[in-house]
């Protein structure tokens, strides 16, 4: 959690913000990749631009089709992005991930609370992680792990996953046996690594080959 503290605070402190506005990125300067920054506004890149980094706090972010951004941090905030969108980095504390087809990151996702969806053809080439939010993968690709605590995860048409599934573990020792998460596999997809439950999941498994990856780690209370 200490990535998204250090994100809040190094937004708040910024003086670069533009207040109460759209922050369109869609003319000469956008070319160059310049930084983005704003407070009570949302921000939109334009088809085929290129906005370089991005933060927004109490905004909504939104990419057109085929256009680039480096990391992209929000604080209470959705970001939509369109197809064909390359960004490096996805950092959100409160806030939806709502991605077309083609998405591409060549680092990782990160979210604290909002649910996290991609559609076919994306290609995540590090980890997704989330501690509340669904996690709902179309075919997609994730090179590394997806990590979560409360969330449904919801995997279909032939998504690949390369690292492990991993349900971390609640601060408390009690589990609520009638409060689980899912986890749901269509028969398509593909897992590479292990499916490690630190907590109580229920599992919705179309291939019972996939029972075989999971590795319980909790005590219930009785």
């Amino acid at each position: 959690m200490s990535h998204h503290r250090t994100l809040l605070a190094a937004v708040l402190i910024s003086s670069t913000f533009l207040t109460g506005c759209i922050i369109q990125v869609g003319d000469a300067k956008a070319n160059n990749g310049d930084g983005l920054s704003s407070l009570f506004g949302n921000i939109h890149v334009e088809e085929h631009e290129h906005a370089g980094e991005i933060s927004s706090v109490n905004g909504n972010v939104s990419l057109d089709h085929h256009a680039h951004a480096e990391q992209v941090s929000i604080v209470n905030g959705d970001l939509d992005i369109e197809q064909h969108v390359n960004l490096r980095a996805i950092d959100i504390v409160n806030g939806d991930i709502n991605a077309g087809d083609h998405l591409q990151v060549r680092a990782g996702i990160a979210t604290v609370n909002g649910d996290i969806n991609l559609h076919k053809n994306s290609q995540i080439e590090n980890s997704i992680t989330s501690v509340n939010g669904d996690i709902n993968l179309v075919g997609v690709t994730v090179k590394e792990d997806i990590e979560t605590l409360n969330g449904d995860v919801n995997l279909s048409v032939m998504s690949v996953i390369f690292g492990d599934i991993t349900y971390k573990k609640p601060d408390s020792k009690w589990f609520d046996s009638d409060d689980k998460p899912t986890l749901t596999i269509d028969k398509t997809v593909k897992i590479h690594g292990s499916i490690i439950l630190n907590r109580p999941v229920s599992l919705v498994f179309e291939n019972p080959a996939h029972h075989q990856k999971v590795v319980e780690s909790y005590h219930v209370e009785q």
